[in-house]
């Protein structure tokens, strides 16, 4: 990628009717294959690791401060270092990266292994109202038992950091998100995890 350029993350919510584009300045991305994507970037005061798998059902947001350390964010009744999101494995096109988010949360502390399992309401909402398939219900379960067992090993922290080591950075401040048409590749019955699971 050249100094001008930046990745586009195509992220979409099947309960909205638009998609949400998040953008990472080239010296933000820390790996871009397709197997895996690793970019970074400051809000405020904390820096947003965000880790896509092209083989798994799930992506993982982790935040630091600027020397590499855990830092946790939220409110004073749920604070979380690691907010992973079951979804759709991470697909790329070039320096665009595209995914399904699945409705379900994990939220976890900064031990890496305390955590919660969050709206898994809003994820048996979508099944009934036809938002996502049976085979991604299927992988979003297989995502979800995935990610807490890697929690429950205490190998979650460990997996991330041989990845893409946490370490001293500078990341680029992060431009604003915004929204925008949703692409074809992502629609319901068009989108490839619509009809078959492609991975486990």
């Amino acid at each position: 990628m050249h100094d001008d350029r930046v990745l586009m993350d195509y992220d979409f919510h099947p309960d909205e009717s638009s998609v949400r584009i998040f953008r990472t300045p080239d010296r933000g991305v820390l790996r871009l294959d397709n197997q895996i994507v690793v970019t970074e970037a400051l809000y405020d005061d904390a820096v947003l690791r965000h880790y896509a798998f092209a083989d798994t059902w799930f992506k993982v947001n982790v935040t630091t401060d600027l020397a590499g350390n855990l830092v946790e964010t939220g409110d004073a009744g749920q604070r979380f270092a690691f907010n992973c999101d079951i979804a759709t494995p991470m697909e790329r096109a070039a320096a665009s990266t595209f995914g399904v988010d699945l409705f379900i949360d994990v939220l976890v502390r900064d031990d890496a292994t305390s955590y919660i399992v969050g709206d898994q309401d809003e994820f048996e909402q979508a099944i009934e109202h036809g938002l996502i398939s049976r085979a991604e219900q299927q992988g979003a379960r297989d995502g979800l038992r995935h990610l807490l067992e890697l929690i429950e090993r205490g190998r979650l922290l460990v997996w991330l950091h041989e990845i893409a080591p946490f370490a001293a950075c500078r990341p680029p401040t992060s431009p604003p998100m915004t929204r925008g048409p949703v692409p074809r590749r992502l629609q319901p019955e068009v989108r490839r995890t619509w009809a078959s699971s492609p991975v486990s």
